[in-house]
């Protein structure tokens, strides 16, 4: 606080704004009653109700809207939205975020270090507070997966050390930390050492698992959630964030009576253009979780003061003398529309729109070029066989989530080639340093699949990926994708129906929100009605099995991976070696 905050908040000097007539939200208190505003120098001096000592250089009337702190989100990645920090900024402030913790792991994956720089430089100076995490397990499952870098702890003390970084990213190599996995401890040493916070990724671990995981050093999961799973979580010490796909009715009635309530979070993880567009970003997260029941000024806290706190914040997350001055302004706490944002003071955004263009830092030619896969034919995607009859390792899929489960399918061979009949083929193109690996999947729960479609935004280390129903559109799609540097590609009889260009770094465009969303809202049309791609969210699908930490199976360009026991699976198997495998013929 400077000491003209102080002086304006005695009535000495005038404040910069006043925002009167207001119904303040108080996230310490839990109340809400009527109260002014006083920001100077970009912060709160003043919050209650004002004296007739009290004048502003610039006044506005709040028309007894509710005013909010400006919303945190704790856990995410701007690379899931596909668009760069500064259009991600203009996506995202109009709809109330003021404040992000994204792990730029997705860059990470493909370019290292180099990426992860190239995104906290992209980020400075945005109206839109972006604090990075240093990507912590790229890749996300050693050895099972090839990614175009590797980040050990001597990258990780580096990263610590830019500006804006908060902490470790998600640690996702959870076995590995249980088991004692000396990259990962590195790793972790690094950040403790630091003094950091430290995300985890945990979906499976319980009981005496868990805790090990937990004193390790890591205090902080984002991944499956339910009252049972947040109990324990909380009870060793843990925060735990909220994903949207994990609300029910249950858990909101169940956070509205628990009685530990500051280490609770509510976060997207992911937010693909396609819900972005649609839906919008934590203030989604408020409006969906208040409809299932829950509190609103739980909801509030828990986007707010309670991400702050989890972050180290200190000075943001409240309406209150010596915090940042970014709030919302919003008509009800049902909907949680934003009418007018303020970052630091300055309104930057109104009733949707941004008062103020953002001006983005280019990003350099070399991140142009990465999908680095030599042409392929059709005969790439040729499966071979020496049998009539295999037996073969099906994923699949339930149409809704990136959950998948094994199931073991006979399947026909005619001269040498397998038939994979109503099945989608997955074909994995390692596509970093340019030795044509490849690995072939076939996935269930898809019949009536036809054509193909591609993306190189998959996963974590976001190699080429081909879903085909048949080898010559696979093979127009990895090719047109390998042509344009990465994208996502929907293709049938040898015409491409709808494409997206991402040439940053294969995951990346330059594309504005809206420009962006009807290019995907082609594709998606394209894939659900044209490809009859059995799935609710085309990008979840494509972008997610090949996720190799991801429960039950995924492919990856290594290879079929059961991930809950951390091992290869054959593609062909001879013997059913599962007891929950299914068989059918």
């Amino acid at each position: 606080m400077s000491i003209r905050t102080i002086q304006a908040a005695m009535g000495s000097i005038p404040f910069d704004t006043i925002i009167k007539n207001i119904r303040l939200v108080n996230v310490f208190t839990s109340d809400i009653y009527p109260a002014d505003i006083g920001i100077t120098d970009n912060e709160i001096a003043f919050a209650g109700t004002m004296t007739p000592q009290h004048r502003a250089l610039n006044l506005i009337d709040g028309e007894g809207q509710f005013a909010v702190p400006g919303y945190i989100d704790s856990h995410m990645h701007i690379e899931s939205s596909m668009m760069t920090p500064a259009n991600f900024a203009t996506a995202v402030l109009p709809l109330g975020t003021t404040s992000v913790a994204a792990d730029p792991h997705e860059i990470a994956n493909v370019l290292g270090e180099s990426g992860v720089r190239l995104m906290c430089d992209r980020s400075v100076d945005l109206p839109l507070h972006v604090h990075m995490m240093a990507p912590s397990t790229v890749p996300s499952a050693p050895g099972f997966e090839q990614s175009g870098a590797i980040i050990t702890n001597e990258e990780i003390e580096r990263m610590l050390r830019y500006p804006g970084v908060l902490g470790l990213g998600e640690v996702m190599d959870f076995l590995g930390v249980i088991a004692g996995d000396d990259k990962m401890i590195a790793i972790i040493d690094v950040a403790k050492k630091a003094k950091v916070v430290i995300d985890g990724h945990v979906p499976t671990l319980k009981g005496k698992e868990l805790q090990a995981f937990v004193a390790s050093g890591i205090d902080c999961d984002h991944t499956m959630m339910d009252p049972r799973i947040v109990t324990e979580k909380l009870q060793y010490g843990m925060c735990v964030q909220i994903q949207e796909r994990f609300f029910t009715k249950e858990l909101m009635s169940f956070l509205n009576t628990f009685p530990v309530q500051d280490r609770i979070m509510l976060v997207t993880d992911d937010v693909p253009i396609s819900r972005l567009a649609s839906d919008g970003h934590v203030d989604a997260l408020l409006r969906h979780s208040v409809a299932l029941g829950l509190d609103p000024i739980k909801a509030i806290r828990y986007v707010t003061i309670n991400a702050a706190s989890r972050l180290r914040l200190h000075h943001r997350g409240a309406i209150a003398p010596g915090y940042a001055a970014d709030i919302v302004l919003i008509d009800n706490l049902e909907h949680f529309m934003a009418n007018q944002v303020f970052s630091d003071g300055q309104l930057v955004a109104e009733h949707g729109t941004m008062l103020k263009k953002i001006t983005a830092i280019p990003f350099p030619e070399v991140t142009y070029h990465t999908v680095k896969v030599p042409k392929v034919t059709p005969t790439d995607f040729t499966i071979q066989v020496d049998k009539d009859k295999v037996l073969a390792n099906v994923i699949m899929q339930d149409g809704k989530t990136s959950r998948t489960t094994l199931r073991q399918i006979e399947l026909n061979g005619i001269d040498g080639k397998l038939q994979q009949g109503e099945l989608m083929k997955m074909t994995v193109f390692e596509r970093h340093s340019g030795n044509g690996t490849k690995k072939h999947g076939l996935i269930g729960n898809m019949k009536g699949f036809r054509g193909a479609i591609a993306t190189t935004y998959a996963h974590d280390c976001h190699n080429l990926v081909v879903y085909s129903a048949n080898d010559d559109d696979a093979a127009i799609a990895a090719n047109e994708l390998i042509n344009t540097e990465g994208g996502v590609i929907a293709v049938l009889e040898g015409n491409i129906l709808a494409s997206i260009r991402l040439p940053i770094a294969g995951i990346l465009c330059e594309d504005d929100k809206e420009t962006l969303a009807k290019k995907f809202s082609a594709v998606d049309r394209a894939a659900k009605e044209i490809l009859r791609l059995n799935h609710q969210e085309v990008l979840t699908f494509v972008t997610l099995m090949p996720l190799a930490v991801s429960p039950e199976v995924k492919l990856t360009d290594k290879g079929l991976i059961d991930v809950i026991h951390k091992k290869f699976l054959p593609l062909l198997a001879d013997d059913i070696d599962r007891h929950d495998t299914k068989v059918d013929s």
